[in-house]
């Protein structure tokens, strides 16, 4: 038996990690496929005392470089022994995440409140406003941030300031157990790692080593590579280099390109109800957004209405032949832009969803999947979530195609969206039975625009009655959502009601 190479184990705290992150010590490969619900799970446990496993990292030297940890930049300096995650890269990046978050966090999955009325933490978006009495997670190491949140708010009950100190310190004295390998050799570390990782949805050992061994003679990054970084940091997905590429020349500075797409993403997250970069048709519109964005900040009112409907008008139209006119569009006002945008948009009459398509790369099926999302589709009893709660698909979609079929059916009405759902693939095992045979809650199977009918008819009649039966319930809910949205047939002046309020106050 060869000498055994055996690590070292210390205990850090949340605090501590962020401490590493901030100096520049800790390399993290950029893979992080987390969800909301799993950070502020993290979070819960930690708050129980739960174990949340331990972490491996390789201690070895760094070079310096433009570092990214969850939604942090960092600009770090050569450092002789950096810690390289091997095991942790999401818990890591949850816990640092949350715990540095600011008012300008985009990404949803670090900015992360305890609320003291529901005793349970949440993920909220940078367009919703917490509420009082919702403790953001990035205040637990800020003891004069804490003091200045608790004395700003005198309602809250001696309950819920004993519960907010018991979060606070519950985060700030938790203990986890960090295992360290140094040396050159990794035969070791690849040993601990091929033995440990096997829980939840495990990272290859080529996304990890290969990750881990490239970083290191990388060159320093450009402008376009850094705006790439950073914007994938808001957890919204890749956006195409020619798209950033573009947006960068739009507006012309970096640090002020990156802010106005931040906007962007908040904009189709929170107004146009697009949760990734995946799903929008026509990416050619975020450089036109970006620049609106840089000129006027994110739109408020009406701006933000005919904006709204401007991207999904687009999103189902044909596309215009030369999309510089809409630059050219955005100048002197948000409310005149935003008319002129819609102006330029070529007539559109009679739409209706053509849901027989169902490849994501397709315009006409990204459509049809963001109509079937706004069901919020949730989780059924498989793959480690508990039945009922709401999937988060954007995490998914940097993996996987989420759309899976319930019955094995070639004909058209199978191959198109009336036999498909969002689901993992996780879950899709054994979908058709276990839709004829399990009991499922009402609202878990409405989620997925099926009820107790469709499961009759999947049960006992032919394939092609319930795919004929959904496809119109399908083809409706999509119908629907994209009317909300694009408002066909509706005025785009300006807001009537507002003018009406001006003439009053002149009056």
């Amino acid at each position: 038996m060869p000498p055994v190479s055996r690590p070292k184990v210390e205990s850090v705290s949340p605090g501590d990690l962020v401490e590493y992150a901030l100096q520049g010590r800790l390399r993290i490969p950029s893979i992080y496929q987390w969800d909301r619900a799993d950070v502020t799970l993290l979070f819960d446990s930690i708050l129980r005392g739960y174990p949340i496993g331990q972490l491996l990292v390789w201690q070895r030297p760094a070079t310096a470089g433009t570092i990214f940890v969850g939604h942090l930049r960092i600009e770090a300096p050569a450092v002789g022994d950096a810690y390289w995650v091997v095991d942790g890269q999401q818990r890591i990046t949850s816990l640092v995440g949350a715990l540095t978050a600011t008012d300008e966090t985009v990404d949803p999955r670090f900015r992360i409140f305890f609320d003291l009325a529901s005793e349970s933490f949440v993920a909220l978006s940078r367009l919703q406003r917490p509420a009082d009495d919702q403790f953001p997670m990035s205040l637990v190491l800020d003891t004069t941030g804490t003091n200045a949140w608790l004395q700003a708010r005198p309602e809250l009950s001696d309950r819920q300031i004993a519960l907010a100190d018991q979060v606070i310190a519950g985060v700030r004295d938790y203990k986890i157990p960090m295992y360290i390998v140094a040396g050159d050799d990794d035969h070791t570390l690849r040993d601990i790692f091929q033995r440990t990782n096997t829980r939840g949805n495990p990272l290859t050992d080529v996304e990890v080593f290969g990750t881990l061994l490239s970083t290191d003679d990388e060159k320093q990054r450009g402008d376009l590579h850094t705006l790439g970084s950073a914007v994938h940091a808001f957890g919204f997905g890749e956006i195409p280099e020619p798209v950033l590429r573009q947006s960068l020349l739009a507006v012309g500075d970096p640090a002020r390109t990156e802010t106005a797409l931040g906007h962007v993403v908040d904009f189709f997250r929170d107004e146009a109800g697009i949760p990734h970069a995946w799903l929008i048709p026509h990416p050619e519109y975020i450089p036109v957004l970006a620049i609106f964005m840089a000129e006027f900040g994110p739109p408020r009112g009406r701006a933000a209405e005919l904006l709204r409907r401007w991207v999904w008008r687009g999103m189902v139209g044909e596309p215009v032949e030369d999309d510089t006119v809409f630059l050219r569009a955005v100048h002197t006002d948000p409310l005149a832009s935003a008319q002129r945008l819609i102006g330029l948009l070529p007539a559109l009459q009679g739409w209706r969803p053509d849901i027989s398509e169902t490849r994501l790369t397709h315009p006409k099926a990204k459509v049809n999947f963001l109509g079937l999302l706004s069901l919020a589709p949730r989780h059924l009893p498989m793959g480690g979530h508990r039945q009922g709660e709401p999937i988060d698909v954007a995490p998914l979609l940097e993996v996987t195609d989420p759309l899976v079929p319930v019955l094995d059916d070639s004909s058209s009405l199978g191959r198109g969206m009336a036999n498909h759902l969002i689901l993992p693939l996780a879950e899709a095992g054994d979908l058709a039975e276990r839709l004829r045979w399990d009991t499922f809650d009402e609202r878990v199977l409405a989620s997925h625009c099926l009820d107790a009918q469709f499961l009759e008819l999947l049960r006992f009649g032919p394939p092609h009655r319930f795919l004929e039966a959904r496809a119109k319930a399908v083809e409706a809910v999509i119908y629907r959502y994209v009317q909300d949205r694009a408002l066909f047939g509706f005025p785009d002046g300006p807001d009537v009601t507002a003018l009406l309020g001006e003439d009053d106050e002149r009056d």
